[in-house]
């Protein structure tokens, strides 16, 4: 038994825009599978016209609603530039909190966020179980993606309610870092407590030497104050100075999610063990009045030194210009360490403001999310979601589109209120339009858009602005269109559009869309095939041919109550038109195979199995093989069946040709 199969493909690459900023002006080869000939290659070229830039405006502190394209005012490397849409989004980190009619669409609510925890601690915290708890109960929904990290390990929940044990050994990890950290801070304690205790004493008997004997203040001093600074120092090095590259990464890779994304950052505040200034080393150790004053003022300075954030002038700017760029929203909740608070005799513990808590200070405040300082933290999650985040996404023609990171400065026209943006940030590309492979069905073309540029409106709604127009022609070359402006509010839309054509025939449609918003395009085709009204049917049929077809009717139904085993080698061959990668021409491709065939028919039950035995020259053994070919025939047994069964009369026309005797019968 053999088959053989032909048909028309071509497989070319697509490329879509670069994601960098220098690539404005792109080439977009569409695949062309299913491409109707004479329309073998098609090129076409796509200007990228918008970036994106988020922008949080305020009044006090406080977030403000219900602005619009007219009240912003933007440049670019000083150059006033057209803002092509302003789209204001309104959210809250907890789901079923609604606000007005301004806020995103329901469809946009449902889908999947993610939730970064960062747990900086110092000591294990009590109060987690009640945030986690509270967490899952009246934020997380089905979906959503949550990243825990420490600063050191890090862990992705699919499925928080399900991976319990995950998050145990993730606990567990952490707990033993912890201890690693509180045994660091003891020998901490320990060093600076030898280094005051070894002062005093040191200036104690010198004090009860001979004059000649005796070692210069400033000598004994230096020896402290080096010893002291660097502990203080190698610390801080370790335990309270910024990392850039760690903070940059984490903002790109918050940057490239593209959904809802939300981080709570919980924060210990760092405490150290510093002299403290009513110990006996200023109140009774023999010092001249001025040598006490030098010591209070070096530990003065050692004490603001390490409490300060010194070393965060040159980068605070930069992360949080990338951070508001990344698109999320930032919940900083403070904490103390409640185990750091045993004083010694020369030393009490003080809080730190570390770089870590002063960058995350600035990051929260510019991406509108919330800093408490409290220990109750489940109370200050509570608050924190119902806080709403409100900002919005302007789009804009650059002037100058090779500029990798240009200089932007937003204005708002109200006065009194502040803009803040990612000045600095390399703004987003929009995405291209999309458009999936266009269906035409019972007189019906279907197709789905996405990517589309939405803005606010006058009222408060949410709608983009696509037109669309369908181009065909006549069989006689007259050119047909059909078009259709949508006004979609979600960020995709089903495309359903009713074309009537003038006659039968087979047709080529190509379907366009174009963003008004971002001037960005996209295309797709398809083939329309109509039909001609079928025939009336002609009653009086030749009483030869009627006896012909009624006795193929009762062959066949028959044939489908029989039951039996029909075994043979299939042979399947099938030629294609492929485009040559390297010469660009399309050429003429050969493929066969062949099958140990068995079909098994048993009370109207079909089973049909192959077994490959050839690919090509290759010989192989691949049981319950299927057809490899563009098209596939089920059952070619039964084909007897399919055109002259009694079910399937009605969409065929007979005519009887001749006869023809077979072993004189």
């Amino acid at each position: 038994m053999s088959q053989k199969n032909q048909s028309s493909r071509e497989s070319m690459g697509r490329f879509s825009p670069a994601t960098t900023m220098a690539a404005f002006l792109c080439l977009i080869i569409l695949t062309t599978a299913g491409i109707p000939a004479g329309q073998d290659e098609v090129v076409e070229r796509v200007e990228v016209m918008n970036r994106e830039v988020v922008v949080r405006v305020f009044d006090g502190g406080k977030p403000v609603p219900d602005l619009t394209k007219k009240d912003f005012a933007l440049t670019e490397n000083g150059k006033s530039v057209i803002i092509t849409s302003c789209r204001q989004v309104r959210r809250s980190l907890a789901p079923e909190l609604r606000h007005n009619e301004t806020e995103e669409p329901a469809l946009e609510k449902r889908r999947p966020r993610l939730f970064l925890f960062l747990l900086w601690w110092n000591e294990e915290s009590k109060d987690w179980p009640k945030v986690w708890k509270y967490f899952l109960e009246n934020i997380y929904r089905p979906g959503d993606q949550v990243i825990i990290s420490g600063d050191q390990l890090a862990i992705q929940l699919k499925d928080p309610l399900e991976e319990k044990e995950k998050m145990a050994e993730f606990f567990q990890r952490i707990k033993g870092d912890l201890k690693k950290k509180q045994q660091y801070k003891s020998g901490l304690k320990r060093e600076l407590e030898s280094c005051v205790r070894n002062f005093d004493q040191d200036l104690k008997e010198n004090e009860r030497k001979k004059d000649a004997f005796k070692i210069p203040w400033e000598v004994l001093f230096n020896q402290f104050k080096s010893h002291y600074r660097g502990i203080l120092e190698e610390y801080r090095l370790q335990r309270l100075r910024i990392q850039p590259e760690m903070m940059r990464r984490l903002s790109t890779a918050l940057r490239e999610v593209e959904t809802e994304k939300w981080a709570l950052v919980f924060l210990q505040n760092e405490r150290l063990p510093l002299v403290d200034m009513r110990s006996s080393l200023l109140t009774h150790t023999p010092m001249t009045l001025e040598n006490r004053f030098k010591v209070k003022r070096f530990i003065e300075e050692s004490e603001r030194r390490i409490r300060m954030a010194t070393d965060m002038a040159a980068h605070i700017r930069d992360l949080r210009s990338q951070f508001i760029g990344a698109g999320a929203t930032f919940h900083l909740f403070l904490s103390d360490a409640k185990g750091e608070t045993m004083d010694s005799d020369f030393l009490h513990w003080l809080p730190i403001f570390s770089s870590w808590e002063s960058s995350f200070r600035g990051i929260a405040r510019d991406t509108g999310g919330s800093v408490q300082d409290t220990t109750q933290l489940k109370q200050a999650l509570e608050k924190a979601a119902s806080r709403p985040d409100i900002y919005y996404v302007l789009t804009y023609k650059p002037e100058a589109p090779g500029m990798g990171k240009p200089k932007l400065h937003i204005e708002v026209s109200r006065p009194g209120l502040k803009a803040v943006y990612a000045r600095r940030l390399k703004p987003r590309e929009i995405r291209p339009l999309k458009m999936s492979e266009p269906i035409w069905k019972e007189g019906v073309l279907r197709f789905n858009l996405s990517d589309y540029l939405r803005e606010t409106g006058e009222a408060g709604t949410i709608a983009g602005d696509v037109h669309v127009k369908v181009s065909t022609e006549t069989l006689g070359g007259e050119p047909l269109e059909f078009e259709k402006v949508l006004h979609p509010g979600d960020e995709s839309i089903q495309v359903d559009m009713k074309v009537s054509f003038p006659g039968p025939g087979g047709y080529i449609l190509t379907v366009s869309a174009r963003d008004r918003l971002s001037g960005n395009t996209a295309r797709g085709y398809t083939r329309a095939s109509i039909a001609p009204p079928e025939p009336e049917p002609d009653e009086s049929m030749d009483p030869k041919l009627k006896a012909v077809l009624d006795k193929a009717t009762d062959y066949c139904r028959r044939l489908q109550k029989a039951a039996f085993r029909f075994t043979c080698t299939e042979t399947v061959e099938e030629m294609v038109l492929e485009r040559n990668p390297l010469s660009k021409r399309v050429e003429p491709v050969e493929r066969s195979w062949r099958y140990d065939y068995q079909v098994v028919m048993d009370q109207e039950a079909v089973e049909e199995r192959r077994r490959l035995v050839r690919d090509g020259v290759r010989n192989v053994d691949v049981p319950g093989a299927e057809l490899k070919t563009r098209f596939k025939a089920l059952y070619p047994v039964f084909l007897p069946v399919t055109l002259l069964g009694e079910h399937n009369r009605a969409n065929y026309r007979y005519n009887l040709v001749a006869t023809e005797r077979l072993k004189k019968r």
